[in-house]
């Protein structure tokens, strides 16, 4: 039987038993998978437009299509990293404490946008954002951190590095108003993502009816992490970067 390599300790001071993740053969295995068949896809599209310069339109539509399920497949790949490592990580959390480590930049928007909406409907007075160092990114340089930090800003959300640990910050939603934040961080309109090509995933609105049949059956499904919340933003993560 094959065993997942269980990750890293995060070394926290108030989290000692707690692991990163995204340092999992699993999780490893689906990003890198994931670039695969990005690269794939960037070939095929390279030789469907070479075959239609070259005046043959069959060969270049094939190749289209291909290169589109090469594509399907890669943003398969990463929603399945995503999922997996947003549910390792946040399994045993905290109320107050959401873990983002192993997300890339707009994943972890989404799912930390749902959760605070959460937080705010429920008059939580903060929440603790595990952002990490950066010391598992390119060069060492931290992109979650300063993205979420921007979101914050924009709606006035006032926040801080945690003193103890420069890999935590802050949120205060003590004098928080709804009217704050974009109503479709309430996770019933949120954009859907797609990675078109990069390990970056892009959005675009999802439809009405995708809304809709949100609105009929507004149940989460079987996932299960032993945290109901978490479970509750894994649902909805899937909703939203799944157009069908």
């Amino acid at each position: 039987m094959n065993v997942i390599d269980r990750g890293i300790r995060l070394g926290f001071d108030d989290h000692q038993g707690d692991y990163n993740h995204a340092t999992d053969s699993e999780y490893k295995r689906l990003r890198a998978q994931a670039d695969e068949l990005y690269q794939k896809r960037n070939k095929l599209s390279q030789q469907s437009q070479q075959a239609y310069k070259a005046g043959d339109g069959s060969k270049a539509h094939e190749l289209s299509e291909q290169s589109h399920r090469a594509l399907e497949e890669a943003e398969k790949c990463n929603r399945k990293a995503a999922e997996y490592v947003f549910r390792e990580n946040n399994e045993d959390s905290a109320e107050d404490e959401i873990d983002l480590h192993g997300l890339y930049v707009k994943e972890a928007e989404l799912f930390l946008q749902t959760r605070i909406a959460a937080a705010i409907r429920t008059n939580q007075s903060h929440l603790r954002v595990i952002v990490g160092k950066g010391k598992h990114s390119a060069n060492g340089i931290a992109k979650i951190k300063p993205a979420v930090a921007q979101m914050c800003d924009e709606c006035r959300l006032n926040h801080r590095m945690d003193p103890h640990n420069a890999g935590v910050m802050i949120i205060d939603l003590s004098n928080t108003q709804s009217s704050q934040i974009p109503n479709n961080w309430g996770g019933l309109s949120q954009p859907t993502a797609t990675y078109h090509g990069t390990s970056q995933p892009h959005y675009q609105q999802q439809s009405q009816h995708h809304s809709q049949q949100y609105n009929q059956h507004n149940n989460f499904g079987k996932i299960k992490t032993g945290n109901q919340l978490a479970d509750i933003l894994i649902k909805m993560f899937c909703m939203c970067i799944n157009k069908k």
